[in-house]
């Protein structure tokens, strides 16, 4: 706040900056990013970046002015690592911040401009598609980029498979093969009971003739090769 009034109007919290104060995966608290107009001469505290910020671009978060998640989106892939940006981008998207077709709208207003990220940014997006669910946790995000980066088929995320009436939703799915994975960890879900829920659905899912993958979060970060071979070889069979 005293960096935002050291600089005056018109200027936005952005950068990783902004991705913190959106609370975004993989972007924690840091030192302070400010986007001020260019022709601003005072002084002021914060890493400052000189641009001219439309009024569709700022937004408000906590009662600071911030660039909205899709600038911020924009601004984070022009330095930040491609995986970390992917884990925000999918972030953002399953918490509503931004949609597909929204960025989409973006992506066109920006190209002439020929900003930094914009290409990052177009191919994350162009890689997602509207009417699919993004994954739902950054577990689920980082288990999908290690399977595309194998080589393996995309498979659907949060597939929905009725059981008697009742409806379950299996994170990833192979439908023609029924094959499903299941990122599998106490740590993803709101309590115990869910936990055993999900067991339990699990077990009906298997009865009916489906084949799952169980994927743990020390899985995916300490045997990552284990993990492509079991699902290759659930895939192959």
């Amino acid at each position: 706040m005293v960096a935002c009034l050291a600089w005056g109007k018109g200027v936005a919290v952005s950068n990783s900056a902004g991705a913190a104060l959106w609370r975004l995966a993989s972007f924690e608290p840091g030192p302070v990013q400010l986007t001020v107009p260019r022709n601003r001469r005072r002084q002021g505290p914060g890493r400052i970046h000189r641009r001219l910020l439309a009024p569709v671009e700022v937004s408000t978060v906590d009662v600071f002015p911030v660039t909205t998640s899709a600038r911020t989106l924009l601004d984070i892939a022009a330095t930040a690592p491609r995986d970390a940006v992917e884990e925000a981008l999918d972030d953002a998207l399953r918490r509503r911040l931004v949609t597909i077709p929204r960025m989409r709208w973006h992506l066109a207003r920006w190209e002439r401009s020929r900003l930094p990220g914009l290409i990052a940014l177009r191919n994350l997006v162009g890689a997602r598609d509207a009417a699919t669910t993004p994954p739902q946790s950054v577990f689920e995000t980082r288990l999908l980029r290690l399977l595309r980066r194998k080589g393996l088929p995309t498979p659907i995320c949060q597939h929905p498979v009725r059981v008697d009436g009742r409806r379950f939703v299996l994170d990833f799915a192979y439908p023609e093969l029924m094959l499903a994975i299941e990122a599998d960890g106490r740590r993803w879900h709101s309590s115990r009971l869910s936990w055993e829920r999900d067991r339990a659905r699990l077990n009906e899912l298997m009865l009916l003739g489906w084949r799952i993958v169980h994927v743990t979060w020390s899985d995916l970060t300490t045997g990552p090769e284990a993990v492509v071979d079991a699902v290759q070889r659930a895939v192959e069979s």
